[in-house]
């Protein structure tokens, strides 16, 4: 294990990357002496923070429009001292919980391109992270946040599928716009939602034909969707869950 370590976990939309981050979380959080922070870098909802059971009091979009205000209206006094506190500002947006921090990107106001927030999270990962042994970022589906250089100082590249042929698409097109865009040094490929052995061998098949690297598969798991209905956090998920064994022989694979 080494320090100041960044995930990036990624994954076209409904593939469950929120709950593969979630299940890595609840599998690490137990290391003994382990400071470790969760990033929700989903712009339009926090669903790693409802998932998770916490609740969001402020977001990395409330402390930019905080820092917009302040350089609006402050006097030139006020906008250094905001310059100079913007670390401290950042640590105060954090959601303490037993074993790990998170912060929330939230959602911009303004419509349009969510380049100012992006870019604000981009500064926030790589600042904040010094502070912990291991940072996971739950990326915005897709590619938008990797075509930008959100995650550019990321170590692993995780890309979350489903068993689809769009989403091994994705998650090949993923991979190539990281090797481009990030400093990724080790990536791999979790499929979840496998249903059968027989699906399960199918799909791993073919991400092997497109040189995707598998870490595993996570079957279909009936405790989440219950978990989900009764709007209980995956917390309470039980240790027997197969969902959440197979997670913990993934990790077992990723060098954190």
């Amino acid at each position: 294990m080494t320090n100041s370590s960044i995930i990036a976990v990624a994954g076209k939309g409904g593939a469950g990357k929120t709950v593969i981050t979630a299940l890595i979380a609840m599998i690490l959080k137990d290391v003994s002496g382990l400071r470790l922070l969760l990033i929700d870098g989903d712009p339009s909802t926090s669903h790693l923070a409802r998932i998770l059971g916490l609740r969001v009091e402020q977001t990395l979009e409330d402390v930019r429009k905080n820092v917009i205000k302040v350089a609006d209206e402050g006097d030139e006094e006020e906008k250094i001292e905001t310059v100079k506190s913007l670390d401290y500002h950042l640590l105060e947006a954090l959601v303490e919980d037993k074993g790990f921090n998170l912060l929330a990107l939230g959602t911009p106001e303004s419509p349009g391109c969510f380049c100012p927030a992006n870019t604000l999270l981009r500064d926030a990962i790589e600042t904040l992270s010094k502070n912990f042994d291991i940072t996971i970022v739950d990326c915005e589906a897709g590619l938008e946040q990797i075509n930008r250089k959100v995650v550019r100082s990321v170590n692993k590249l995780l890309i979350v599928t489903d068993p689809t042929l769009r989403g091994l698409q994705t998650a090949e097109a993923i991979r190539k716009t990281a090797d481009k865009y990030t400093h990724h040094q080790e990536s791999g490929l979790i499929i979840n939602r496998i249903r059968s052995p027989d699906e399960a061998s199918k799909i791993i098949k073919r991400a092997e034909e497109i040189s995707l690297r598998v870490l595993g598969t996570v079957p279909e798991d009936e405790n989440i969707t219950k978990l989900d209905i009764l709007g209980k956090p995956i917390t309470e998920i039980p240790s027997s869950a197969p969902s959440l064994k197979a997670m913990k022989k993934i990790c077992e694979k990723i060098k954190f």
